[in-house]
């Protein structure tokens, strides 16, 4: 404890600190109210967004991962959106019905694979992250968890099972997220390839020698363990 008639700068500073009903813990109160009002700007934790234009630019900048509730499927000519109703990072009551229109990036979507995406994610709750925002749609990497399959990414699944594929020319984002998301979506469509996976069975048709190829593969998955199978990711 300080003596109030300590005559030193830093006394007096201590003082005033201490004095329970001094301006000193206004200012500390201030000043901590405003870095948490600052931190609640920041992360949005009540916001529910509902078009693209509520996402907030730092969010894509730093790849802020967002979640909700796929409320369906919408196909058209040109794109297949998933009308997302987003869940704040902390739920509170909203009367506002509005959901997010979200586009899985890089990826050009079959009939098959809509009929896949109603089946998959209708009502399903999924992560998105934020990478292009439109005026009519966010543009996302999709992410399906689930416990007893783990994680599962959208567009990579999609094109691995020749029901989209990639999107050509994509963004030139060079951040390490983006661009491990257009390596998986590239190497997923060349194992569609491989394997002649819906679109790529009619695009390609099955020779004598990828016919051989298909059966020596087949037998050495039933004789290996798993494990092994999907390290060599036959």
């Amino acid at each position: 404890m300080v003596r109030e008639d300590d005559p030193s700068v830093l006394g007096r500073l201590q003082a005033f600190m201490e004095d329970e009903m001094g301006s000193g813990k206004l200012i500390t109160y201030g000043i901590a109210s405003a870095g948490l009002l600052a931190a609640l700007y920041k992360i949005r934790p009540f916001a529910k967004f509902t078009k693209p234009s509520d996402i907030p630019l730092h969010f894509l900048q730093s790849r802020v991962p967002l979640q909700g509730t796929v409320q369906r499927v919408e196909p058209s000519s040109t794109r297949v959106l998933l009308i997302v109703d987003h869940q704040p990072l902390v739920p509170l009551p909203h009367f506002n019905k509005a959901c997010l229109p979200v586009k899985i990036g890089g990826v050009d979507i079959t009939g098959n694979g809509v009929s896949w995406l109603q089946t998959v994610l209708s009502g399903k709750v999924v992560t998105f992250l934020p990478i292009i925002r439109e005026r009519e749609y966010l543009e996302c990497v999709v992410t399906l968890t689930e416990k007893n399959l783990g994680s599962l990414e959208i567009g990579e699944e999609l094109v691995k099972l020749g029901l989209a594929t990639v999107h050509e020319p994509w963004v030139k984002l060079k951040d390490k997220q983006v661009l491990a998301y257009k390596s998986s979506l590239a190497n997923a469509q060349k194992w569609a390839i491989r394997r002649r996976n819906g679109y790529w069975h009619f695009v390609k048709q099955p020779t004598i020698l990828w016919k051989v190829q298909m059966f020596m593969i087949d037998k050495m998955k039933a004789l290996l363990p798993n494990i092994v199978v999907r390290r060599l990711d036959l």
